[in-house]
């Protein structure tokens, strides 16, 4: 039978096409709700478009500045203005997050050195964010961002960068119902469309449904897409403190000759070896039979219950399948000398299916004569999943540029793996109210986990191995906010981290799980009325019992490891959001990070060395409208947004130094004009000054992406 390791490299290969053997997911790991009446639309702070209630750090929606972590949200309206397609497009303007693509249908997403997990419309799903597709933002009503350990609800996690929670769309008590047309640069045409409101005249029954519909190419060259979502939910109150909701959603995206990336300069290649070759941003080595093709199926259940009291009962069931089939021909090592390529094939076909449930209670109590706040729940998250695949021999000698001489393969399956995850906790909050202006807040999860995997046809069946399994892993958390004045409110929060490991170690058994500590401080004001909020944090995260190579007893293909490294992440963080002056909405933030090894007893050379040059160091984030008042320019909007990221490179190497992605800076323009109270144009255009640069830098054989040349949107949106 398989070792994990191997196990876990055909499981990330199934996922995201071999993304996580780039270093992305597995080799840094290896390495180591709202009161009565229902639920409707989110809470929005105050009517600013660009502010609203989060749920991401609790169970119940609260303003950003009663959290004692650092949070951020991209509403609907910012999805909206800047034409935000995708979760990928999203997450690349949060604050703090930085996004590496891995092919042309899924990304990573990576804070604070780690990459992010995932939840659904607030129900946790372990490992299921990165690699993996998501239905698109049209599904969504916002989207929350809390970077740092989310170790409380969210339960163990391999990486502690943080969790994002996509929070759904949901039916409406009055009608209303848009739809858009846009065409952009390389034929990219897209249509969506959002209808919803009451079904039943007073209102206790309501309804929502989207859909939409993508066909497009890209900028580089023989990729095309063709993908189509549908999603309807309906909100039922059974009684006046009863709602039950239900929602549905399909999205299949088939895509020809998805793109990995470029390779670079190979190891051997003279004095060009492990350079970017600096092909044309058009370039696309991949095979044009090359094919990849995702179909997602989501299902949700929820039942809401509202005491007199103040209490609310909620239970959330989530259901996901997904399918993934896949034929790949690409380049795998890096251009010789000679100017030829090694092609490697595979084909395989991945099914997944998750259930999520949560049920908790949340609600006001009394103490000392103050009233405090408090949420008691468990939840579970089961996954299974299983990959079968073919890998025919490589083709080797095939000169630049003549992937037509790769042929296609028809090779049955021949290896097969299963997974399942499995995780449950008990996690409870309390909101102490100690005095008007100070906040105490406290919380715990025990949690069990367990993950097992087996060989399945067509490879030679094996019983069922627990890959590791721990049980009753307490994970605390503390917070105090402190209102300074009206308007800025001082915090600080300590996080805990729990990650299994399913490193063998000598002598028998796996190493203890990773354990780590976050503490953060910071400040958050609310300014203009609440129209305008800052936050500013500092942070510092250590995770200790990372495994290394125990090179005593390592050697002849056998391999065991040591529960002996350890790592530190810190670094600070500002963002402002909102309406600073009549007109104007606002999202910006800047994050530094500073990531370093501080144990390696594999390697001590590495001590010192930033942990994961993947993450940069310093990234900036600016996306800002302002809507012009009466006059000649009435009805007009436009809007400004800059990105930045500085310097990244694969690993602490002299090679992958050596085709390092350069800090670049991006600029992106947006113009709206409201033809009428129902019709309005808009135009986008990414990357204004056409700069060329490196969003990722991967290997000598892929994941080396250019960032996207000039681009045009014009779009064309009704409102009713």
């Amino acid at each position: 039978m398989k070792t994990r390791r191997q196990n876990l490299q055909v499981r990330h290969r199934a996922i995201h096409a071999l993304l996580a053997s780039a270093g992305i997911i597995s080799s840094a790991w290896a390495q180591a709700q709202e009161p009565a009446p229902a639920i409707l639309a989110p809470v929005e702070v105050t009517g600013d478009p660009y502010l609203s209630e989060v749920s991401v750090a609790g169970k119940e929606p609260v303003k950003p500045r009663e959290i004692p972590q650092s949070v951020s949200v991209i509403t609907k309206e910012q999805i909206e203005d800047q034409g935000l397609a995708t979760v990928t497009d999203v997450l690349n303007q949060a604050t703090g997050v930085s996004v590496q693509s891995g092919d042309t249908q899924t990304g990573s997403f990576r804070s604070r050195g780690y990459n992010i997990d995932v939840a659904i419309d607030g129900v946790p799903a372990f490992e299921a964010l990165n690699g993996v597709q998501q239905l698109d933002a049209a599904v969504y009503e916002r989207v929350e961002v809390l970077r740092g350990a989310a170790g409380l609800f969210q339960g163990s996690s391999f990486q502690p960068g943080g969790v994002v929670n996509l929070v759904r769309k949901r039916g409406q008590k009055e009608f209303a119902a848009s739809a858009s047309l846009s065409a952009g640069s390389w034929n990219h045409y897209n249509t969506v469309a959002d209808a919803g409101g009451p079904l039943k005249a007073d209102g206790s029954l309501r309804g929502r449904v989207v859909a939409s519909a993508t066909d497009r190419e890209y900028f580089y060259d023989t990729t095309r897409t063709k993908k189509y979502l549908g999603y309807a939910t309906l909100d039922w109150d059974l009684t006046p403190a009863t709602t039950l909701s239900f929602a549905l959603a399909s999205q299949n995206d088939d895509t020809k000759a998805p793109f990995h990336g470029l390779p670079a300069w190979a190891t051997s290649a003279g004095e060009n070896a492990n350079k970017q070759i600096g092909l044309s941003r058009s370039t696309n080595l991949n095979t044009d039979w090359s094919r990849s093709e995702w179909d997602t199926q989501d299902l949700l259940l929820e039942l809401v219950h509202r005491f007199d009291n103040g209490w609310r009962v909620t239970a959330k069931l989530n259901h996901r399948e997904q399918d993934l089939q896949y034929r790949y021909g690409r380049p795998n090592g890096g251009l010789t000398a000679a100017g030829t390529l090694n092609y490697y094939r595979e084909g395989g076909d991945f099914t997944y299916e998750w259930n999520g449930f949560d049920l908790y209670a949340a609600g006001p109590f009394r103490l000392f004569g103050r009233e405090h706040r408090a949420v008691l729940g468990y939840n579970r998250d089961e996954s299974s999943s299983t990959i079968k695949y073919a890998t025919p021999a490589s083709v080797p000698g095939i000169s630049l540029g003549h992937q037509d001489l790769v042929p296609d393969f028809d090779d049955p399956y021949s290896m097969g793996s299963e997974y399942e995850d499995r995780q449950s906790g008990f996690y409870g909050q309390l909101r102490f109210r100690l005095t008007d202006p100070l906040t105490v807040i406290v919380g715990a999860r025990v949690s069990d986990f367990l993950e097992r995997s087996r060989e399945v046809a067509p490879s030679p069946r094996t019983d069922w191995v627990d890959d590791y399994e721990e049980r009753g892993e307490v994970t605390p958390y503390a917070g105090v906010i402190f209102d300074a004045s009206r308007q800025i409110s001082l915090y600080a929060s300590y996080s805990d981290i729990f990650a299994p490991q399913n490193s063998q170690k000598f002598g028998g058994g796996i190493l203890e799980p990773r354990i780590g500590k976050q503490y953060e401080i910071g400040a958050k004001g609310e300014f203009l009325d609440g129209r305008l909020i800052a936050s500013l944090a500092y942070y510092n995260l250590r995770d200790k019992n990372r495994a290394v190579l125990d090179l005593d007893h390592s050697g002849g293909g056998v391999y065991y490891y040591l529960a002996a490294g350890e790592v530190e992440s810190k670094g600070w963080e500002v963002e402002v959001s909102g309406s600073p002056a009549p007109g104007w909405n606002i999202q910006t933030g800047y994050a530094r990070q500073d990531t370093r090894y501080l144990k390696d007893a594999a390697n001590p050379a590495n001590e010192g060395l930033p942990f994961n040059p993947v993450n940069p160091k310093h990234t900036f984030k600016l996306w800002g409208t302002y809507r012009f008042g009466g006059g000649a320019l009435g009805g007009l909007t436009a809007g400004l947004g800059v990105n930045h990221s500085s310097k990244t490179h694969q690993a602490n190497t002299a090679a992958s130094e050596a085709r390092a992605a350069k800090a670049y800076t991006v600029a992106n323009a947006f113009l709206s004009y409201r033809i009428d109270k129902n019709l309005s144009l808009s135009f986008n255009v990414n990357n204004l000054f056409d700069k060329t640069y490196y969003i990722r830098s991967g290997n000598t054989s892929v994941w080396n992406f250019y960032g996207e040349p000039r681009s045009y949107a014009l779009t064309l949106r009704a409102t009713y």
